[in-house]
């Protein structure tokens, strides 16, 4: 640690000195100090002479398509020199990240492991898709591997999250920790609320009245074309369509068996959604923004007046600092406004694990795969890649690192969550979750606002049952069945409102008639079994 925090004041002072001589960006290593040891070349005669010593190791990295203006590639920066310079060169390893849109990731990974051209290191959160992979013998067993390099994983993650990615001795893989489960969290612009007279909306309907307002409002004073509710897709609309189930109607064995759109009052949440659309409250073309690129630019840009997005993801992502730059007198304000029936703020939570991460079987380098994770474990690791360099994109207050405002941390934070991948969200303490908030609220500028999404994300919420079997229908089906509810959703919110009980009847009939059925039914009876009912 020592040792650590001496290159960390060196670096620290090298960058200062390069910003105060003209110097930006984080794209010269040397600048950085790390010309004292630096990557060796591939093509020089020295490591051909040796290169039998020197082993590649690649690694899946998400392109986001998010990199802020001046920041370096998400593939040469300081994160990846430094995981070059602290992990790479003392083991004598070449670290080479492998870029795949996250937008295609799931398809992108299937490709790459059927043409047995995948990276060292995959990882992703679809689950089916994972167990497809073991099934078919395509990930190395990990477990002689996390015994014998492995130590401080095992200690960081513990035995409850490894757990669950492994099979009857096999670990198949290293699930993340999630150090914060709040899933889906809304947020409006207050600032338009107060110039209409309205308060922050505690209900439905009070969420819906505002909306209307700001069409109207915002067309009267700027003459531009708004979309009040942003962010419309499957997944980030579950706290609306919960806020209209019956959940008197629901058990425990119909949360984890049932499909969304059979459960009892999930009609009438997509009919509320249909009305949004009809009345122009939410943008005409949705369905084309599926990974909410085009959200991020209507929302800084001044024409999104609420959406409910992952929790805390304007400030992580980077966009709530970039709308308060075009405009600083905006006010983004998290709400918790979906209400049922009996007056709850039902939604659901995330599990605490995260991504999947695994290591095909055809890797040839397994054993670096896992000293790479292990290394990533450690508390200093940790901090530097969640946080950056201390002095020039956080300072520590209270043992917790807390992000600076400026260029510098605007342009190598804006995807650190890609480099950690051992754990999704920012992590400090096993023993204290409020420091793990606290470390997640780490901008004081946004430290309300992150403290009030977590809030509201958790308020009320239901974690999905979790069954730790194969299932063989979900595998078969799980592609075509998310394909289904993504064309069942654009297709009920777009109907004309006389035709929407039939569109919404057909459509969920072709889903269960395409493989939804056997799925549902092949789930009552996991849930029964390992409950103790059905054989």
């Amino acid at each position: 640690m020592p040792l650590l925090r001496l290159w960390l004041s060196k670096l620290a002072l090298i960058v200062i000195l390069g910003v105060l001589s003209g110097c930006s960006g984080f794209g010269d290593p040397n600048r950085l100090g790390w010309a004292a040891s630096p990557l060796p070349n591939l093509e020089s005669d020295e490591f051909t002479a040796n290169h039998d010593s020197w082993t590649t190791l690649r690694i899946e990295l998400f392109e986001r398509s998010n990199k802020p203006i001046g920041a370096p590639t998400i593939t040469d920066n300081l994160m990846t020199q430094y995981i070059q310079e602290h992990f790479g060169n003392p083991e004598r390893i070449k670290i080479e990240f492998v870029t795949i849109p996250r937008a295609e990731e799931v398809r992108r990974l299937q490709v790459l492991m059927a043409a047995n051209q995948a990276p060292d290191i995959v990882f992703t959160y679809d689950l089916p898709t994972v167990y497809n992979f073991y099934t078919q013998g395509k990930l190395t067993d990990l477990s002689p591997l996390l015994d014998q390099y492995g130590s401080r994983l095992k200690e960081l993650l513990g035995e409850e999250i490894l757990s669950y990615g492994r099979i009857q001795g096999t670990q198949f893989a290293i699930p993340a920790k999630r150090v914060l489960t709040a899933r889906t969290t809304t947020f409006i612009r207050e600032d338009w609320l107060r110039e209409a007279g309205l308060s922050l909306p505690e209900t439905t309907e009070q969420f819906y009245r505002a909306l209307q307002v700001f069409k109207k409002n915002r067309l009267q004073k700027t003459g531009e074309v708004i979309y009040p509710f942003g962010q419309i897709d499957y997944y980030h609309t579950a706290p609306l369509q919960y806020s209209f189930w019956d959940w008197d109607q629901i058990t425990e064995e119909d949360l984890y068996a049932e499909p969304g759109w059979t459960m009892p009052g999930n009609k009438e949440a997509f009919r509320f959604l249909n009305r949004l659309y009809h009345e122009g409250l939410i943008h005409p073309e949705f369905h084309l923004d599926r990974f909410a690129q085009q959200f991020q630019k209507d929302l800084v840009n001044g024409r999104v007046g609420a959406a409910s997005p992952n929790t805390n993801e304007p400030v992580y992502m980077g966009y709530l600092a970039e709308l308060l730059k075009n405009d600083p007198n905006a006010i983004l304000t998290p709400i918790d406004p979906f209400t049922s029936a009996s007056g709850k703020k039902t939604k659901p939570i995330l599990e605490d694990t995260g991504m999947y991460i695994m290591v095909p079987k055809t890797s040839k380098n397994a054993e670096a795969a896992m000293k790479y994770l292990n290394w990533m474990a450690q508390p200093e690791n940790i901090i530097t890649l969640q946080n950056g360099v201390e002095g020039v994109t956080y300072r520590m207050e209270d043992g917790v690192p807390v992000t600076l405002e400026n260029e510098d941390a605007n342009r190598l934070l804006f995807n650190y969550f890609d480099y950690c991948i051992i754990l999704n969200g920012k992590y400090v303490s096993s023993q204290d979750e409020r420091l793990n908030l606290k470390a997640n609220a780490n901008n004081k500028r946004f430290e309300e606002f992150t403290r009030k999404s977590v809030e509201y994300g958790m308020n009320d919420g239901i974690e999905t049952p979790r069954i730790h079997a194969i299932l063989p229908s979900e595998i078969r089906y799980a592609a075509a069945l998310n394909e289904k509810n993504d064309e069942i959703f654009v297709k009920v919110i777009t109907a004309s409102p006389e035709a929407f009980d039939a569109v919404y009847d057909e459509e969920v009939a072709e889903y269960l008639s395409i493989g939804g059925q056997q799925v549902r039914e092949e789930k009552h009876l996991a849930y029964q079994k390992h409950n103790g009912g059905a054989p």
